[in-house]
């Protein structure tokens, strides 16, 4: 299970950590990236006996390789900061721990429509990315029944985008007050289903 931390929390503010979880396509990335490398560097080491010029070629490839499979591991941990000011919410995406990259910044009031993104009845996507110009991924991850979608107007770009992210119960409990009355009453029948069906489960 994906790991949402609460880092902070005032009556105007709050950040939440979402850490991003491997999917099987990425971790089946991630093992292929390595052993290609690995290979690169065996059949580099295996022709050198051979081949007298082609020592310091391995060993070139030897500390390419090494310092390769380093970056790769350390920046495979993928983490997103949601930070929620006074009714707006910035993203930033956080690789290796230490870079940070905006993913999107918007105001609350201004989201169209917000949802789970998955229907839990049908486990369909409630809304198709593709139909959209600009899509902003910060969920740890998408097909699991905790993923929202929120249809907002991106402060970066300064566009229409569809936000797909995994805000916890606290987080949400934030949103809501900014919402339009329909979306209000809307997550208001979301919260009476889930919890008919937690109490029937």
């Amino acid at each position: 299970m994906e790991k949402l931390i609460d880092v902070g929390t005032m009556d105007n503010y709050y950040e939440q950590i979402v850490k991003k979880r491997f999917t099987p396509k990425m971790i089946t990335m991630l093992v292929l990236s390595m052993m290609g490398i690995v290979m690169v560097i065996f059949l580099s080491v295996y022709l050198s006996g051979y081949f007298s010029w082609l020592v310091p070629v391995s060993l070139l490839f030897m500390g390419l390789g090494g310092w390769l499979i380093f970056y790769i591991i350390k920046n495979s941990g993928v983490e997103y900061e949601y930070t929620f000011v006074l009714g707006e919410m910035r993203i930033e995406r956080i690789k290796g721990k230490n870079k940070r990259k905006a993913v999107t910044s918007f105001d609350v009031k201004a989201i169209d429509d917000i949802g789970l993104y998955i229907d839990p009845d049908t486990g369909n996507r409630k809304v198709e990315p593709s139909k959209f110009d600009l899509v902003l991924r910060a969920a740890a991850n998408e097909i699991d029944g905790n993923t929202y979608y929120a249809k907002i107007h991106d402060k970066v770009r300064h566009k229409p985008a569809l936000l797909l992210f995994s805000p916890n119960e606290m987080t949400l409990e934030k949103i809501k007050p900014y919402l339009s009355i329909e979306l209000k009453k809307k997550f208001f029948l979301m919260q009476k289903e889930a919890a008919k069906k937690a109490k029937e489960e």
